[in-house]
C-alpha cells in the first residue's frame, strides 16, 4: 500500500527520547542504564520488557516503550506492537499526548502490515483523539473506511471530512520548502501520492453515496496524476456505467413522451421540443456508455486487482451496445 512508506517516514521522524533526570531507586536507575546501553536488539527488548514488568510506576516507562516498539517493528513482531498499543492506558496511565501519538502510530503501522483494517481505524482514531491534526492518521482512517465500511453512512461522512482535512494539510506541508535531503522528484512524487490516495478515498465515499457523477470527478483527478492507476479507471467506468442506467431510463421516458405527443397530434413546436429532448438524452446516453466502455477497457488493459471485475462489466456493456463481443479484444488492446 502506498501509505506504508509514509508510515515508515513518520516512524523515522518521531522524537527521540532522552534519558529522564530522576529515578525512584538505584536498582531502577541501574536497570534503565543496562537497557539504555544494550546494543543487541533482542537483548534490549528482553531488558525493556523486564523493566516494564518490574517497575510499574517508573518515569522511564515511556522512553523504554518508545525504544522497543520500533525494534519490534524491525523484527516484524506485529502482535507485540499491537499488544503494547492496546495496553497503553494501563501501561502508561500518565502518558503524554505525544507518547500516545507515537505508540498508537506504531500500532497503526503494525495493523496495516497485517491487513487488520479494524485495528488500523481503531488506532488511527486513537491518534486523532490525542492529535486531531495528525496527517498520517487522517490519511489512514480516510482511506480505509470507505473500502472497509461501505454501508456505514456515519463512518463514510467521517472519512469524507478527514480526507478533505488531510488534503488541506498536504497542501500546507508541500507549500513549504522541501527538506534538503529530499530531491525535487521525490518531493513531487510524495505530494502526488498523497493526493491520489485522498481523492481515491473521496471517490469511494461518493460511490458509497451513489453519487456517481462526483465519484467519476474524484477518480478522474487520480488518473490525471497517474494514468496507470487501474483501480481509478475501473471506478470511473463503474460510475459511468451506473449513470447509463439513469440516462437510459430518462431516454425511455422522453421517447414515450415524444411518441405520445405525435399520436395525440400535439402542436408541432411541442413535438419538436420533445424530439430535441429525446435526441439530447440519446446523445448523452451514448457519451456515458462510450466513457464507461473506455475506462473499463483501460482498467482491463492495465491489469491489477480490478481486472477480472472490470472485464465482467466491460463484456456486459459491450454486448449491450454491439450485440456481440466481436472486436472487444482489439478494443482493449487499443487502450494499452
Amino acid at each position: 500500500m502506498r501509505r506504508s512508506r509514509y508510515l515508515a517516514l513518520c516512524l523515522v521522524l518521531m522524537l527521540a527520547w532522552a534519558l529522564p533526570g530522576l529515578a525512584q531507586s538505584e536498582v531502577e536507575n541501574s536497570a534503565y542504564r543496562a537497557f539504555y546501553g544494550e546494543k543487541d536488539a533482542a537483548t534490549k527488548i528482553q531488558l525493556g520488557e523486564k523493566f516494564l514488568t518490574d517497575f510499574k510506576e517508573s518515569t522511564y516507562r515511556s522512553p523504554i516503550l518508545m525504544t522497543i516498539l520500533p525494534l519490534y517493528i524491525q523484527a516484524k513482531n506485529w502482535a507485540k506492537v499491537l499488544d503494547h498499543g492496546e495496553k497503553l492506558s494501563a501501561e502508561l496511565p500518565n502518558a503524554t499526548a505525544s507518547a500516545k501519538v507515537s505508540v498508537y502510530t506504531y500500532a497503526m503501522a503494525a495493523a496495516e502490515s497485517t491487513n487488520n483494517t479494524a485495528k488500523m481505524v481503531d488506532f488511527g482514531d486513537k491518534v486523532l483523539a490525542a492529535d486531531p491534526t495528525n496527517l498520517q492518521a487522517q490519511v489512514t482512517v480516510a482511506t480505509t473506511i470507505p473500502q472497509w465500511m461501505p454501508q456505514d453512512k456515519t463512518a463514510n461522512e467521517k472519512a469524507f471530512d478527514l480526507a478533505n482535512k488531510a488534503l488541506a494539510g498536504v497542501a500546507q506541508i508541500f507549500s513549504q520548502p522541501k527538506p534538503a535531503n529530499v530531491t525535487d522528484a521525490q518531493w513531487k512524487q510524495a505530494r502526488a501520492e498523497y493526493d491520489e490516495q485522498l481523492h481515491s478515498a473521496l471517490g469511494m465515499v461518493q460511490v458509497n453515496r451513489k453519487d456517481y457523477a462526483k465519484a467519476a470527478q474524484e477518480y478522474a483527478i487520480v488518473t490525471k496524476s497517474n494514468p496507470k492507476d487501474s483501480v481509478a479507471h475501473f471506478y470511473i467506468g463503474f460510475a459511468y456505467q451506473n449513470q447509463t442506467a439513469d440516462a437510459s431510463k430518462a431516454l425511455v421516458d422522453a421517447t414515450k413522451a415524444f411518441s405520445d405527443a405525435r399520436v395525440a397530434k400535439a402542436p408541432q413546436p411541442d413535438i419538436d421540443e420533445l424530439d430535441a429532448k429525446r435526441q439530447g438524452l440519446e446523445a448523452d446516453l451514448d457519451k456515458k456508455m462510450d466513457a464507461a466502455l473506455g475506462e473499463l477497457a483501460t482498467s482491463v488493459a492495465i491489469g491489477g486487482p480490478m481486472e477480472k471485475q472490470a472485464r465482467t462489466y466491460l463484456e456486459s456493456l459491450y454486448m449491450t451496445k454491439h450485440n456481440s463481443l466481436d472486436g472487444l479484444d482489439q478494443f482493449i488492446q487499443s487502450k494499452k
